[in-house]
């Protein structure tokens, strides 16, 4: 999925901070993928890994590529600010609470839902800040890779915190949402890959 992504860097482009951050996430979700299917199968514990760089590293990339378009400089400020916590929360976390042997699943709760409420202020811009307003949503890869951050995360969000705080939660249940957390994971992935190439396709359709 990565690798989809490449091309665009050799194309004139309007995002290139975005692209770059979300390339470095799909980077980041390429080598994780990589690794979990290597160790898995040798039933090596990775849990460590994956709370280094999916909950927390990912998570500040994710809250880094909202700063980089969000236009409101306060926003901008508290996402800083929010990004600067996190790490914080994540060290005594760590520290103090658990260690990096067991999934952190409070710490990713907690990043889930500050991406989640990122999410929501971007759709509210949209829609009633008139963010966009010369250009065609549907052509704008920030609102689709945005759409599907959203999707992704509030499916986690409900997963792990049914996990966590709802013991009684039915098996079946709690094995759907976990379908759904992987299947919305490799769609948002793809999305990451793909979104930046629309105003080109706006482009040449309009051409046609």
């Amino acid at each position: 999925m990565n690798s989809l992504s490449i091309p665009h860097f050799f194309l004139k482009n309007s995002f290139k901070k975005q692209h770059l951050i979300t390339f470095i996430i799909l980077i980041l979700a390429f080598c994780l993928e990589s690794y979990g299917a290597y160790t898995v199968p040798r039933k090596i514990n990775n849990i460590d890994v994956y709370n280094i760089f999916f909950v927390y590293i990912e998570t500040l990339l994710i809250l880094w590529l909202f700063e980089s378009f969000f236009e409101s400089k306060k926003a901008k400020l508290l996402i800083k600010i929010a990004s600067i916590s996190f790490l914080f929360w994540g060290i005594i976390y760590t520290l103090f609470i658990e260690d990096l042997s067991i999934f952190h699943t409070y710490s990713f709760s907690l990043g889930s839902f500050i991406i989640i409420l990122c999410c929501i202020y971007y759709f509210i811009s949209v829609f009633l800040k008139d963010w966009f307003i010369d250009e065609k949503l549907a052509s704008n890869p920030l609102f689709w890779i945005t759409t599907c951050i959203f999707l992704f995360y509030t499916s986690t969000f409900l997963y792990f915190s049914s996990v966590t705080f709802v013991t009684d939660l039915d098996r079946n249940l709690i094995l759907i949402l976990g379908s759904l957390k992987r299947t919305m994971s490799i769609f948002m992935y793809l999305v990451m890959g793909l979104a930046f190439y629309l105003p080109y396709l706006k482009k040449s359709v309009q051409k046609a």
